[in-house]
Formats: C-alpha cells, structure tokens, sequence
C-alpha cells in the first residue's frame, strides 16, 4: 500500500528515475499480497523472492536475495518502506553492498521493544542515508537519538506526509462525514503476536470485545487474519465462525485494502492493534480505539483521535475515553500531509542522488 503511491509517483517521472521493483515474498499469499497489487494497480514484479514462512530462516533468505538483485542491476538507491523484516533485510543488504538506503516512513517508535517492528524501525533508520519522516514529531526523534542532518555527509531527513494518505485519497476520495453521537458499527482487526498468538490471551480479547458491544449495542465488522484465525480454530475448531456470531461479532475474509476503505465509510468506529488502520481512520475521520498499550502514531493519541486500551478489561472505560475525546477534534488537521507526499518525495530523492 506504501509502494502503490510511490510507485504511481516513480511513473510519472519516468524522464529522471526509474524503479525496478522487487517482492522478498514474506506476505506470500494471494489474499495478503497479490490482491493488493492488482487493486493498488502496481507495476509488474521485477524481482520475485521465494522464502520460507519462518522468520528465523526467513530473513538471511531475504538477505541474500535482495543482494543477488542488487548486484544484478546495480542500481543507483534501495528504497524501503515500513517496517518490516523485508524493510530491515533490505537495508541490510544494501548497506552492505554500499548502496544508499532510503528508508520511507522513518521516525516512528512505539518503546515497545516486545514488538519485532520496532527492532526493524531501529535498525532500519541507522542504515539509512534517506530519511523521508510521515510527522515533523518523527524527525524530532530521530534528532534526539542523533540522527540528523550534518552527522555523516550526504544525510537527509526529511518531514514529507505520509504516503498512506496518498493511497487513501487516491482510491477512497474525501470521507464522508460522521456526527459523533452513539455508535452504531465498528470495524475490528486483531492480529498481532502479543494479542493473539497465545491462545489465551486473543479468547480474553474476543469476549471482551463481545461484551463490550453488547453493553454498547455494537455490530462489529471483523476481517479475520489467517494468523488470528488459526488461534480461534485452535480454540473451537470448524464452529469458530458459529462462536464469533453468537458473540455478536461477524466474521469476514481477510480484506481488501478497498474493501476496509469501504467499510471505512460506513462504519462510526474503528477497532484495531494494525499500525496501518491506526492512521487509515484517521484519513477516513473515524475514531480508532487501539488495543495496545503503546503506538507509533503518537500524535493520534496526543490529538485525541485514538486513545489506547491495553487490556480486555479496560474496553469499556478506554471507550468512554474515545468518546469524550473526539468531540472536540478536528480530522481536517494535516498531520501526515496534504495527500501529495509521493511526489514530494521523488523530486527530493532526484535532487538528492544527482548530488
């Protein structure tokens, strides 16, 4: 979803700069790739990477593949994005290799070290010559762990929006507007290891987020990640749809980037430990209630666009929070940019390389 606007962008100027577009292969489904890039209408895959499912082998294979195609075509940058293990083997192998790293989405830190993303965002920042931050609060950070400009020739860090709100307006438009009065309909995804890799632990989320939307009168939309799936059929078998539906929540397919912008706007609120549908939301001026106990996107929580809910328990007092917060915001704020950040981006990085 990154890659989409980037690469409309990279088109659009073919003249100055052209992409050669590699796939490491860690999402390696259809659901959880190849729709995404037949509706995000990307370029073909130049380089398609085969590797295995577990992360421990997953990442040297990265590695080396990204180093085959780097000697390959030689190219001038590795343009990364995210966070990712394909976001960190990527930079490694091209620091490596002595190539430029530029890093798309730089800055972000959630101080969660339990997280795998955060170890990549880390390290990714360290290798990278290019820094393209989504917030001026990103570039903040990376100053205060000395990353800024002057520290090592040819460095830049730059504020320039984030590239989500590119894609979004692209295919989703201008949201509708909501009133914030009581909600009616949430769009749920649980997904990540500390939420739902214990078994235990994503029951616990389950019930509560059920007993909280039956408090609150609530439908839920829930796109199931095969991840999160496998927890629930571990737990109840082939009837864990049957379980979810009587526990008022409604189970869908792992969904497509157009279809969660659908039901975007349709739904009154968001669900979610995703960092991506964090800002989604956002984009789509709807609240989001994150189940976590930390974000990346900071300045969601510091707005009062989202509030935080790290436990089960809490769901229906971090909702009375959401609830009070948001009606004094203003989704109109341009955070993360003004829609255009692709293109601001590229014409940095052609004066940056014919430096």
């Amino acid at each position: 979803m990154k890659a989409a606007a980037f690469s409309h962008a990279i088109e659009a100027n073919r003249a100055h700069v052209q992409q050669i577009l590699l796939h490491t292969g860690q999402h390696y489904s259809h659901n959880m790739s190849g729709r995404f890039q037949e509706e995000l209408q990307l370029p073909k895959i130049d380089v398609q990477l085969d590797v295995v499912a577990d992360p421990s082998m997953r990442m040297g294979q990265m590695m080396k593949g990204v180093s085959e195609a780097i000697a390959a075509v030689e190219p001038d940058a590795v343009v990364v994005f995210g966070d990712t293990d394909s976001t960190l083997a990527a930079a490694l192998a091209a620091s490596r290799a002595h190539v430029p790293v530029v890093h798309i989405e730089a800055g972000l830190r959630s101080f969660d070290r339990r997280m795998p993303e955060e170890h990549n965002r880390i390290l990714t920042d360290q290798l990278s010559d290019v820094l393209f931050c989504p917030s001026e609060s990103a570039v903040e950070q990376l100053a205060h762990e000395g990353i800024a400009a002057g520290i090592r020739p040819s460095l830049h860090v730059e504020a320039v929006g984030d590239l989500m709100l590119d894609t979004a307006r692209f295919f989703g438009g201008i949201p509708k507007e909501k009133e914030f009065g009581k909600p009616q309909t949430v769009l749920l995804t649980l997904h990540r290891p500390s939420n739902v890799d214990d078994r235990e632990a994503l029951i616990q989320w389950i019930e509560g987020i059920a007993r909280t939307a039956r408090a609150l009168s609530l439908k839920v939309l829930f796109p199931v990640h095969p991840r999160t799936q496998k927890g629930l059929v571990a737990e109840w078998g082939d009837a864990w749809k049957k379980e979810l539906v009587n526990r008022n929540i409604e189970p869908h397919e792992p969904a497509s980037y157009l279809q969660i912008l659908e039901w975007l706007n349709q739904v009154d609120e968001v669900w979610t430990d995703s960092g991506g549908l964090q800002k989604e939301a956002f984009f789509m001026k709807r609240p989001a209630l994150v189940l976590r106990d930390s974000t990346e996107w900071k300045e969601l929580v510091a707005g009062g666009f989202a509030v935080l809910c790290a436990e089960p328990s809490m769901l229906e007092e971090a909702h009375k929070a959401l609830t009070k917060s948001i009606q004094n915001v203003d989704f109109n704020v341009p955070i993360y940019g003004d829609g255009h950040s692709a293109n601001r981006m590229i014409n940095s990085l052609i004066r940056w390389l014919s430096h």
